[in-house]
């Protein structure tokens, strides 16, 4: 790769540019009342709930909103989509900047926030996915990092750096990470290019086109031909899989921990180092599980990714009242993988199995509804009693398990040169 200076350049831009933003996004998706905390006393309008009403508003309109991104991208680039989609954001950091006591302009920040970072993530793994496709995955775990980081700093020291540094003042915060959106609207308007093509290069920095790619460009698929496609319902079944058992698992850790502890923190307090250290491996994790996608194909990579959410789901469902190595070590194990892994292994195994002529299209059709099963994740979990019940766990270990039943009949459907 760094053989070509030029590439290189390209290539380092793409990163860094793509950690920032998974960075911010998970700042700005994740630890909202965390951060609120301390304003929730100020009227009714202002309690914990209301705080999370917006977000899970957003997380579903993010649905809609990855389609319609989706299309901008496949018609007008993934770079200006990119830059439409930062302004938006900025907009949204500006809103809460000056909320104050207006929840109504609270609300819909939040909302528009939380929706343009799934899409967000969405363009940049795009972009990585275009750029490079021999290190494909080690790329893409460098730049999903950016959760797994933001995981390991943890919102509640955000929120003490915003109590005890900013002297409660949240508006700095914001302001940063607007002017930072700003900046990196910049770096992808002049630094970087939608495929390595534009630059005249090819992809990973080689001397030559990929020879199991058509250098004659492909019509995109129709939205009627992929759901005419059996491959696309068995990635849609492997990586739907994927996303909701997560996004249960990790959703509901607090919960769960609330629950067996019998509604009090002490139980949540011994575990905490436990998931502290899980955030801290989440961030080799992801590096790693995009080495596996690289060297043993991201067929495989699922594989110990599958298994550690049945593993997760598991542990939270006969978790004991008291904490000790032999619980906390699993179980941190099994949180690394759930926060470094999915962001890395979703994405590639998309990219494997419809390459890059055809992902833009793809993504489209595919990434709407792997947002929703994660945006039905937290009613699912209220509906099978939350935490406190035992059967929701069942249910997310057998929804892993569906994943890996799946998996190889898409193995079998992916040929053996990849995209």
């Amino acid at each position: 790769m760094f053989q070509n200076k030029k590439f290189g350049f390209y290539a380092v831009i793409l990163c860094l540019t793509g950690l920032v933003y998974t960075f911010l996004c998970a700042g700005l998706e994740g630890g909202q009342i965390e951060l609120f905390r301390g304003q929730l006393s100020g009227g009714p309008d202002w309690r914990p709930e209301n705080v999370q009403l917006p977000l899970t508003v957003g997380a579903f309109l993010a649905v809609p909103g990855a389609f319609l991104c989706g299309t901008v991208f496949l018609r007008h680039g993934i770079r200006q989509g990119l830059i439409l989609l930062g302004a938006a954001a900025a907009a949204g950091c500006v809103g809460l900047m000056n909320a104050g006591g207006r929840y109504w302009l609270l609300f819909v920040s939040l909302v528009l926030v939380r929706c343009v970072c799934a899409m967000l993530q969405i363009g940049i793994a795009a972009l990585c996915v275009h750029w490079f496709i021999r290190c494909r995955g080690r790329v893409l775990g460098l730049v999903t990092m950016g959760g797994p980081l933001f995981s390991a700093i943890g919102a509640p020291a955000v929120a003490n750096f915003v109590q005890t540094t900013l002297g409660g003042d949240w508006r700095p915060l914001y302001l940063a990470a607007a002017a930072a959106l700003a900046l990196l609207a910049l770096a992808v308007r002049f630094l970087l290019r939608d495929r390595p093509e534009d630059a005249g290069l090819y992809p990973d920095g080689e001397g030559y086109a990929p020879t199991f790619e058509s250098q004659e460009p492909e019509p995109p698929l129709s939205v009627g031909k992929l759901l005419r496609s059996w491959r696309f319902w068995l990635a849609l079944a492997v990586t739907g899989a994927l996303t909701a058992a997560g996004a249960g698992c990790l959703g509901t850790v607090e919960a769960r921990l609330l629950a067996k502890g019998g509604g009090g923190p002490t139980l949540l307090n011994r575990a905490a180092p436990w998931l502290a250290l899980g955030a801290i491996f989440a961030m080799p994790a992801s590096y790693i599980f995009g080495w596996l996608c690289d060297k043993l194909g991201e067929v495989w990579a699922s594989l110990p990714l599958l298994l550690a959410e049945v593993g997760c789901a598991y542990l939270l469902w006969a978790f004991p009242k008291e904490v000790d190595a032999v619980v906390g070590v699993p179980l941190c194990l099994a949180m690394a993988c759930l926060l470094g892994g999915i962001s890395t292994v979703v994405p590639a195994l998309i990219a494997r199995a419809f390459g890059r002529q055809q992902l833009l299209a793809v993504c489209r059709v595919l990434f709407p509804a792997l947002l929703l099963l994660a945006a039905l994740a937290g009613p699912g979990a209220e509906l099978l009693g939350g935490g406190a019940r035992a059967r929701l766990y069942i249910v997310l270990m057998a929804v892993a398990a569906a994943g890996l039943i799946f998996l190889p009949l898409l193995g079998r459907t992916l040929t053996k040169k990849g995209g």
